[in-house]
């Protein structure tokens, strides 16, 4: 007996010594249940009583907690969390004396255990309290004697409540069992376990212990009072604290800890959020000094003097800071205005700080001003210098968004020709930026002293430009230099890969001469598919780019070289028959009315434009003749030319910049000019009055005149084309009688009345003649010079009516 008692102890050590495993969600269960249900430790864990002296529950001197108790509730969930037994659970058991009692003590038979309480009696306890399920504290020792006792069934699983058991109060009721089972167990414990008849009364230990539970329980409650207090009182508080925050930051501008400045900035308005953000960086006293400074410097009425006394004490305040002040919307315009109105020392130190940064700048939203002030403001070095430092990165500053207004800037406005030869050689070839040529001005002179390099610069340059197809860098001239040089030099296949790349974007580059150029090309050498894609790209710019200086050239080169007229026709040409009125006043646009009229006309068109212009001639791509295409749109045109000559007379007649243009209109056209032709004559059949200022008749107007003049001589080229309509005859017509007569008072209608006496046709010089007798006597009285040429060209006709 012996034996197994000190085998079930070591049994008991080892179980506790075993290390815990952490619990899962769910319960582990055995393949076999208890037979004689679960235990009560496992249903009600943690709530551990003493055993009663009887079998009546009102024996028992413990008194179980009410079912309504109010509970203090731990804020911190730490503690919830595998708790062990704390103080007051050992105190429920102090009426057992549990910790008297020999823990290896534990009885192994039901007989042993019947000595304690009747089984009868156990087990109908442990019945009722599996079915009336208590609130208070259950009875578990007699029952954890038995289960320990009878063992573990076949097969069965050790429960997961029985590993994690408290080691604590276990221990003490296990060996409280085995002393009552071996007899000898001590005075206070025989009179809790072993007598039933005699009542367990409350010792003064009990009461002290209910004090201080009491104790305890009032303090919680006062706690919880005080928190409650403090949490209605939370939001008075922060609304004071914020008030006190704001007035301190305004005040002092204390340091404070970084969520304490984030909470403070979202509760501010928008203004003083923004002014405390700038306080809080570096150097805000002297920043806004030094905008003052700015303010009072830029404007136009201070005198030079005071100029050089702000200059000076602007540079105290931004000398050694201007790398930091370049790149800041505000301060970055202060030292732009130092470079504008600061003394050449003073731009040399601008210089010097910032001299090393150039390019980080040029990329810099507002940094790049700075540079675009020192070239135009600083001496001739700081140019020298910021161009050298473009050499080698202008490809890369070409295609960032900042960088590409200031090269073009510079490109173009201050740039000499070695400058902009280094900016282009970029694009040549990594050997032309290592090594400088001084001699050499432009990609031609490149070639021809070194003619084995050509396709090596070609192939760089078609890798450089390629990337550089988008629309917010086409438009720089720089780059469209770089297209025209590859254009001039390219092969056929090189061409035609970058025409294929570049057809779509066009309407970005005409706007400058090598742009323009460049479009040309892709017009003469493109295919059709290509041809077709650039038309239809500038569908809807038509009128703006018949109006731009090297834009209408486009349109020129796309009559010479496109074959398809109708595509010509209804993409282009209908946009200018509908603006006839607004092409006809600008002069780029007029050309291209011209250009229809008459292509490469020298009386019209510069020979260095006809010259350009002929370039499509060598085109292979084109395949109809010149002519053919010529009459094709000029057949298209006429009727639209004529019919505005006939609404637009008056205009067109008293303009000097028009009378060009209309004769062209009349002489070229291949409709019937009839009605054109009446509009006119009716203009100058209005009654005449010498001298009139307020309503100038065509005859005595400047232009008016020149257009009758240039009408009568076009008639001579009618009669050889064997034209039946003369404008002569028409306008004879349509003269009251007489009028020939009041023309002869003045010098101009002296020379008209010549003009149709030198076109030498029978009826038009019979008319003239015959209303002109009356007036020979009148005529050499006359002192003007008209008067003297008309009466020679009466005399010679006379003569030869005598002969």
């Amino acid at each position: 007996m012996r034996i197994a008692m000190e085998a079930d102890s070591s049994f008991e050590d080892e179980f506790y010594q075993r290390p815990r495993r952490k619990p899962k969600s769910g319960k582990q269960k055995g393949v076999r249940g208890n037979p004689e249900g679960d235990s009560i430790l496992g249903k009600e864990k943690g709530k551990l009583r003493a055993p009663p002296n009887s079998d009546n529950d009102s024996s028992f001197d413990v008194i179980s907690p009410s079912k309504k108790r109010k509970t203090h509730i731990n804020p911190d969930p730490l503690e919830n969390v595998q708790r062990k037994p704390t103080k007051r659970h050992l105190q429920m058991y102090s009426d057992t004396d549990l910790s008297s009692l020999d823990q290896t003590d534990t009885p192994d038979t039901l007989s042993q255990i019947s000595s304690i309480m009747p089984c009868s009696d156990v087990s109908m306890q442990t019945t009722f309290s599996r079915m009336r399920k208590p609130k208070g504290r259950a009875d578990i020792t007699l029952e954890k004697a038995v289960q320990k006792a009878r063992g573990q069934p076949d097969g069965a699983e050790r429960s997961f409540h029985q590993k994690k058991a408290s080691k604590s109060i276990l221990q003490p009721r296990l060996s409280t069992v085995r002393e009552a089972a071996e007899g000898r167990t001590s005075d206070s414990s025989t009179q809790e376990v072993c007598v039933e008849d005699e009542p367990a009364s409350p010792g003064p230990q009990q009461f002290e212990r209910r004090k201080s539970m009491k104790v305890k329980l009032k303090r919680a409650a006062s706690n919880a009072a005080g928190k409650l207090k403090s949490l209605k009182g939370k939001k008075v508080q922060l609304s004071e604290s914020r008030l006190i925050a704001k007035c301190k930051m305004e005040d002092s501008q204390l340091e404070e800890t970084s969520e304490s400045k984030k909470t403070k900035l979202k509760e501010l308005p928008f203004k003083e959020r923004k002014k405390v953000r700038k306080m809080l960086k570096n150097n805000f006293n002297m920043i806004q000094r030094s905008k003052k400074i700015w303010e009072e410097l830029r404007r136009h009425d201070v005198k030079e003097s005071k100029k050089h006394e702000l200059c000076t004490e602007l540079m105290g305040f931004v000398k050694g800071n201007m790398k930091e002040f370049a790149f800041a919307h505000d301060t970055a315009r202060v030292l732009q205005c130092l470079v504008q109105h600061g003394s050449p020392g003073q731009k040399d130190e601008v210089f010097e700080e910032v001299k090393d940064q150039i390019c980080l700048m040029a990329r810099s939203k507002y940094a790049k001003f700075l540079v675009k002030k020192l070239i135009v403001y600083g001496s001739k070095q700081h140019k020298n210098h910021v161009f050298k430092s473009f050499h080698g990165n202008v490809r890369k500053l070409v295609r960032h968004r900042e960088a590409s207004d200031l090269v073009e800037f510079a490109y173009n406005e201050y740039a000499n020709a070695p400058q902009r030869l280094s900016l282009l050689e970029d694009f040549y070839g990594p050997s032309f930026i290592l090594f400088k040529t001084p001699d050499m001005r432009c990609l031609d002179q490149m070639l021809m002293l070194q003619p084995d390099k050509k396709d090596m610069i070609l192939s760089n340059m078609k890798e450089a430009l390629l990337p550089l197809i988008d629309k917010t860098i086409l438009v720089h001239s720089m780059v469209h230099r770089i297209f025209f040089e590859f254009f001039v030099h390219a092969s056929d296949k090189m061409r035609s890969d970058m025409i294929e790349a570049l057809r779509e974007s066009l309407m970005h580059m005409i706007h400058t001469r090598d742009g323009s150029r460049v479009a040309m090309y892709c017009f003469w050498y493109g295919n059709a598919k290509d041809r077709k894609i650039m038309i239809k790209s500038l569908k809807t710019h038509v009128m703006k780019i018949c109006c731009e200086e090297y834009g209408h050239l486009v349109m020129l080169a796309m009559f010479d070289g496109v074959d398809d007229t109708k595509l010509v026709q209804k993409a282009i040409l209908d946009d200018v028959i509908k603006n006839v009125p607004q092409l006809a006043k600008n002069q780029y646009g007029k050309k291209v009315l011209l250009y229809l009229l008459c292509p490469r006309d020298p009386r019209f068109f510069h020979p260095d434009v006809v010259k350009i212009l002929q370039e499509a001639d060598l085109s292979t791509t084109s395949k109809k003749q010149k002519s053919i295409r010529h009459r094709e749109l000029l057949e298209f045109v006429s009727e639209p030319l004529l019919k505005y000559i006939a609404d637009y007379t008056r205009e067109l007649v008293m303009d000097n910049t028009s009378l060009l243009f209309l004769s062209a209109i009349i002489t070229h056209s291949l409709g019937d000019p009839t009605a054109a032709m009446t509009a006119i004559a009716k203009l100058a059949s209005e009654p005449f009055v010498a001298g009139s200022l307020q309503n100038m008749h065509i005859v005595e107007h400047s232009a008016g005149h020149m257009a009758l003049k240039k009408l009568i001589q076009s008639d001579k080229e009618r009669i050889q084309e064997g034209k039946s309509v003369l404008f002569s005859q028409i306008l004879l017509q349509t003269l009251p009688d007489g009028g020939l007569k009041s023309w002869a008072a003045c010098n101009r209608g002296c020379f008209t009345l010549a003009f149709l006496l030198e076109l030498d046709h029978p009826e038009v010089t019979d008319l003239v003649t015959a209303q002109l007798i009356g007036v020979r006597n009148a005529l050499k009285k006359m002192t003007f010079k008209g008067a003297q040429v008309l009466m020679q060209k009466l005399d010679a006709v006379n003569g030869e009516f005598k002969l």
